[in-house]
């Protein structure tokens, strides 16, 4: 099952909005006022022509600098007395990338409306059946496939120490490149364990293509496809319809001395596993209290709080002693670390 990490639109969507039940018809508004996105009982598209928001419009060049994304459609079914009837969650496009309200408990199918062309090959490091396995990876997406392929400049360098025919491989220079590759890829391919797939979606601070985790490390509750059968499995993934699973993630953001008038907030992240508070290198126990849509939930006293999402519950979570939680139940989950209790003798 391929899997697919929703996230917020770039600075037009925050957190607050996304969890906001009273935004979730907003978004709904907003697919159905697209007619590109298709958006109908059935299932949804997504748009297929994306332009460069940085572009210069005075420019001839950054005019004419657009990028072609593969299209494709997401269906959604759901059983019972009106199982014959398509219906959808709150999902919308912007610029092709899936943006999200909800999570889905229904299967969800997402077929291509146009060929993929690029994909991103992210692999675990200092391995070297990963390193091999990369090598004929992409030489079949390129020779059999005719995708063009991005790898990480590190990957490059190996690849290239391998044969100089791998020239035609693509990479980036610096971050700036980085924050423009969810408009060029179509497909994210990760090798490795669970920590690659993270890594995966911490390169993207928006929107994250659809992503194929092959299992090739020490854990892997978020990769279910074998290297071994990497063709059978990358040819139907590129043929399509596929089954995908929408995973969310955190965003997150640091507010300092919020008591003063002058409070000040650093950048947003996103988080696809967890957010820790600890009390680091104190000897003292953390108080922490904790609030949900600014209504007082509970206080803490402990080494830290974990606040985690469901596929964050395999990780820290777990090791804490908190419960797994399938990706697709609409929940995020707290958990206190060591909490501290009173012992009655």
């Amino acid at each position: 099952m391929a899997e697919q990490f929703s996230a917020e639109k770039n600075g037009d969507i925050d957190c607050e909005r996304v969890k906001n039940s009273d935004n979730q018809s907003m978004l709904q508004n907003e697919s159905n006022e697209h007619s590109e996105t298709g958006c109908m009982k059935h299932g949804i598209w997504s748009h297929e022509v994306l332009r460069d928001r940085e572009s210069d419009s005075n420019s001839n060049a950054d005019r004419n600098k657009i990028m072609r994304k593969a299209s494709f459609k997401l269906s959604w079914w759901c059983n019972g007395e009106n199982g014959d009837q398509h219906k959808h969650d709150i999902v919308s496009f912007e610029r092709g990338n899936i943006t999200t309200a909800e999570r889905s408990s229904k299967q969800i199918s997402l077929k291509w409306e146009s060929d993929p062309q690029t994909v991103l090959i992210l692999t675990k490091p200092n391995s070297v059946s990963v390193r091999i396995l990369c090598v004929q990876m992409v030489r079949w997406l390129r020779e059999r496939k005719k995708l063009n392929v991005y790898v990480e400049p590190r990957v490059k360098v190996e690849l290239l120490a391998e044969s100089s025919n791998f020239s035609y491989v693509q990479t980036w220079k610096d971050d700036s490149e980085i924050s423009h590759l969810h408009m060029k890829v179509d497909l994210v391919i990760t090798l490795g364990g669970d920590g690659t797939v993270l890594w995966a979606a911490s390169m993207f601070k928006g929107p994250v293509p659809p992503i194929v985790p092959f299992s090739l490390g020490s854990l892997g509750f978020m990769t279910p496809f074998h290297s071994e059968h990497f063709k059978d499995c990358l040819d139907s993934v590129l043929r399509g319809p596929i089954s995908i699973t929408l995973r969310h993630r955190l965003l997150c953001r640091v507010v300092r001395d919020a008591a003063k008038n002058e409070y000040e907030t650093e950048e947003p992240f996103l988080v696809l596993n967890e957010v820790t508070i600890d009390r680091g290198i104190s000897s003292y126990l953390t108080n922490l209290e904790c609030y949900c849509d600014n209504s007082f939930v509970t206080c803490v006293q402990g080494d830290g709080l974990i606040l985690s999402t469901t596929s964050g519950s395999t990780a820290y979570s777990l090791a804490a002693g908190g419960s797994m939680v399938h990706p697709q139940v609409h929940s995020d989950i707290i958990i206190a670390a060591i909490k501290f209790e009173n012992i009655m003798l």
